[in-house]
């Protein structure tokens, strides 16, 4: 689909995936639904809810690239899909989990308590044994131990979508998890171009082109240096604060860049 299609198509291609996304959550609930009746421990029944949802994530990032709406461009996913590995990332658009996800072949996360509530949502996220916000300090605790037991998890730290022009605010809650789990940290930075499907952005504001996902995955962050003293206050602060000047460091780096700006266009990106 080229990149000059017209505004008319783009805004249709939208509303076909949201369409798909909401009908794909109630299909897959099916097979999901069977798979917590399998045999097995937990932990073996929520890898393989994840995997499903991995593959549901790939199949409507293909239907969005396909209608033109978007593309997505991953560097260094070689870094990603490891034992114990929590990822962190920053989050500007409502799309860059599906395209995080499609990544990560069995992959935890922490989301809202609302969605529990959601039938589009309900069963997905509970056949994936994905981690509940409602409680911090059960969160942690279960997020820890998926870690410690050799699983990958997603976390957005700044807990809500990032708001454009703005540098990263995160909670210390990721932190706390990763020095707690004395894990593999990876950064990922996202990367929309141009923006779209922001906090409190309709889906029917389309951008003027198709926008482009980009997903750079940085070399793993050393805890050691972190644990001098062990898991205290202080140190989930000083971890915290370093992710927050590693992200506002990778963004203003990006926009210094030539042809990054506002008036650059996804030509420069190739395809993934």
């Amino acid at each position: 689909m080229s990149d000059s299609a017209p505004r008319w198509w783009r805004l249709i291609g939208t509303a076909l995936s949201f369409t798909a996304f909401g009908l794909g959550a109630l299909v897959l609930a099916v097979p999901i639904t069977l798979n917590r009746l399998l045999p097995g421990p937990a932990p073996a029944r929520a890898r393989r809810g994840q995997y499903l949802v991995h593959r549901a994530f790939r199949l409507h990032l293909w239907l969005m690239e396909t209608l033109g709406v978007m593309r997505c461009r991953v560097d260094g996913a070689e870094r990603l899909n490891g034992k114990g590995q929590l990822v962190i990332a920053n989050h500007p658009s409502l799309i860059d989990v599906v395209c995080l996800i499609a990544q990560l072949r069995h992959a935890n996360c922490i989301v809202k308590a609302q969605l529990w509530l959601n039938p589009f949502t309900r069963g997905p996220v509970s056949g994936a044994g994905y981690i509940s916000n409602r409680d911090s300090a059960q969160m942690v605790d279960e997020a820890v131990a998926w870690l410690r037991g050799g699983g990958t998890m997603v976390i957005f730290p700044e807990g809500t979508r990032t708001r454009p022009n703005r540098p990263p605010r995160f909670q210390r809650g990721a932190a706390n998890i990763a020095l707690r789990a004395d894990c593999r940290l990876t950064p990922v930075r996202v990367r929309c171009t141009p923006t779209t499907l922001t906090k409190a952005e309709p889906w029917y504001r389309i951008p003027p082109r198709r926008f482009l996902i980009h997903l750079q995955v940085g070399e793993d962050i050393e805890l050691g240096p972190f644990l001098d003293d062990g898991v205290t206050p202080m140190a989930v602060r000083r971890l915290t604060h370093y992710l927050e000047q590693l992200f506002t460091q990778e963004t203003d780096a990006h926009e210094r860049q030539p042809g990054t700006g506002p008036q650059a266009t996804d030509h420069q990106h190739p395809g993934s």
